[in-house]
């Protein structure tokens, strides 16, 4: 109690000296460390019992600072202040001034269960604490399976407030996160010095937390995915993003937001800040910008290639007549793979000066018929038929040789056109 009755007649010393009447918690931006909410009640921090034999230490700070510094100590766990008289106690064993063998409440801050200041009979002491608040770390859960030495991960009751690279502490032992799964199951950077029982505190702390302050006239920076010097000055979305930011007089000083937008159509992505691609069959590329759409695309469909037809590759695109094969999108240059390739002329059949089907097939000497392209398997049609031998001849036909009958004289040859031989026998005199 000595050192307790010490620094509240310092706290009125203190008033002469410094003026923090226009710095109140109200004006600061909290960090994303630790968060803070405020107990029941005015005064310093007690327990249930309306006691505060607790380890602290007293500093000549306002609010918004005295909370700086408790988030920048890792076994701060609250703070009483009153902006107006420029002091504050901070409840931790860092520099500690008053009860320092009594880390109950470093160790656990739920024993904190109010502000009073009835801890004192002096009037005057009262007088100066009856505007004061008690602020108590909230981001705190509870181990829910035995922690054994040596381990690199615990299991805890919530961590819904966690993120991989926060801090967390379990007494004196400060943790940095390195992966949380479901469950509540949280790995750490190295293995944990001491074991612990169910049931025992675990606090986030962030041991890389860089403290954003914001004061009534002093500006606040630009919120995530908004660029500007601050928001009093102006802040715009970047690049890809929609919105606005306004500039308020409450917490966190501004208003409204900056939301990606989606990739626009015939491109795919997560979002446009992140990347679009055009969609298999487009080519072009979807540029982020800061004016609507917020997106520039220049993805356009591509065409059918050579030796094939259709609409476009994105609608699909069909081999020609005599053509065999497919053409399939593909999102990278030509935007489409074709495997379209002309048929060879068949059987009984040939082309000149090329032997395909879409140059074109004629029937062999000594058959009649022709060779159409189609679109279907096997990609022609074909009615080539050998002719028979003609009169006055004999043989299985044309193409094979056929020989003017007895009592003729001359031949018979194979030719492409009709009737697709030439027959030069001829009876011979007596």
């Amino acid at each position: 109690m000595r050192w307790t009755r010490l620094f509240y007649i310092l706290l009125q010393c203190s008033i002469l000296q410094r003026s923090w009447s226009s710095k109140t918690l109200s004006n600061r931006i909290p960090t994303t460390g630790k968060e803070f909410k405020a107990k029941s009640g005015n005064g310093w921090c007690v327990d249930s019992n309306g006691s505060e034999e607790t380890a602290r230490t007293f500093v000549k700070l306002g609010c918004w600072n005295a909370q700086n510094q408790c988030e920048a100590d890792n076994m701060c766990v609250a703070f009483a202040c009153n902006s107006s008289i420029g002091m504050s106690v901070l409840y931790t064993k860092t520099d500690c001034k008053a009860n320092c063998g009594a880390v109950d409440w470093v160790n656990n801050p739920s024993l904190i269960t109010a502000g009073s200041y009835n801890g004192t009979d002096l009037r005057s002491l009262r007088d100066k604490w009856l505007e004061s608040k008690c602020y108590v770390q909230s981001a705190v859960t509870d181990v829910k399976n035995e922690v054994a030495a040596g381990s690199t991960s615990l299991t805890v009751s919530d961590a819904s407030f966690l993120a991989v690279g926060d801090g967390l502490r379990i007494y004196s032992e400060v943790k940095t996160i390195t992966q949380i799964g479901s469950g509540g199951v949280i790995v750490v950077a190295t293995p944990f010095a001491g074991s612990y029982r169910t049931g025992v505190k675990v606090m986030k702390v962030n041991t890389g937390r860089a403290l954003r302050i914001a004061l009534k006239g002093h500006a606040s920076g630009c919120p995530p995915d908004a660029t500007g010097a601050n928001v009093a000055a102006g802040c715009s979305c970047n690049a890809g993003y929609s919105g606005t930011v306004a500039e308020t007089q409450v917490q966190p000083y501004y208003s409204g937001s900056c939301s990606a937008i989606a990739c626009p159509s015939n491109s795919n992505g997560v979002n446009v800040p992140s990347g679009c691609n055009c969609n298999a069959g487009y080519a072009g590329t979807v540029t982020a910008t800061t004016a609507a759409p917020f997106y520039t695309s220049t993805c356009s469909t591509v065409s059918c290639p050579s030796n094939s037809a259709g609409q476009h590759v994105p609608a699909g695109c069909s081999c020609k007549a005599g053509y065999a094969g497919s053409v399939a999108a593909a999102t990278t240059s030509p935007f489409y793979t074709s495997s379209c390739s002309a048929v060879t002329c068949p059987a009984n059949s040939a082309g000149s000066p090329v032997n395909t089907v879409p140059a074109g097939c004629a029937c062999n000497a000594g058959w009649s018929g022709s060779v159409s392209a189609v679109t279907s398997s096997p990609f022609y049609i074909s009615s080539c038929a050998v002719v028979a031998c003609p009169t006055k001849s004999a043989g299985a036909n044309v193409p094979t040789g056929c020989s003017c009958n007895a009592g003729y004289s001359g031949s018979v040859s194979a030719v492409t056109s009709s009737p697709f031989y030439a027959s030069s026998c001829q009876a011979v005199a007596c």
